[in-house]
């Protein structure tokens, strides 16, 4: 078997995504992924209800929440085994916790640019001033990947998505 890595990159108002799935083929997959970016809104209607609503997205201001969906394809013949899909958080920007990995796949992050990873959500170990060491949850600001490993084979024709969410600074 070999591994066969493709990269996208991205760029919304100066943020660079590079988008990376990681396959260990046994014959001929060819696994795709297209990017989206979405801009999610709140808006109020004329009751005074809120509604959130997803639009694209062309530039970036700060305070924006992003919303980064992934999708990956199977176009080859063959089923791809073991597809991992990782991803950078954009420069720029924040990963926003709440609410995410309570998705059906399960997530990985990495705090230090990929080089290790953790079960999502992500721990840190901290000393406090009396000298006791503490492992407490990573904070936002300090997650730089995130990856997801896609349950079981990746049938032909078949895709999954993978989404998560940023705050622009």
């Amino acid at each position: 078997m070999k591994a066969r890595s493709l990269s996208r990159p991205i760029m919304i108002a100066g943020l660079v995504c590079a988008i990376s799935a990681t396959t260990m083929v046994a014959a001929n997959p060819k696994v795709v992924l297209d990017v989206g970016v979405e801009r999610e809104e709140v808006l109020v209607d004329d009751s005074g209800t809120s509604v959130v609503e997803r639009r694209p997205v062309t530039r970036a201001n700060p305070g924006d929440l992003l919303v980064y969906t992934v999708t990956a394809s199977n176009f080859g013949v063959s089923p791809a085994a073991n597809a991992t899909v990782e991803d950078p958080i954009p420069n720029g920007t924040v990963l926003v916790l709440d609410g995410f990995g309570q998705g059906p796949l399960p997530t990985e992050a990495s705090l230090d640019g990929g080089e290790t990873w953790q079960t999502f959500p992500a721990e840190v170990e901290v000393v406090r001033n009396d000298g006791v060491r503490q492992v407490l949850p990573a904070p936002a600001p300090s997650y730089t990947h995130l990856r997801w490993v896609l349950d079981g084979q990746l049938a032909p024709g078949d895709s999954k998505d993978v989404s998560f969410k940023v705050r622009v600074n």
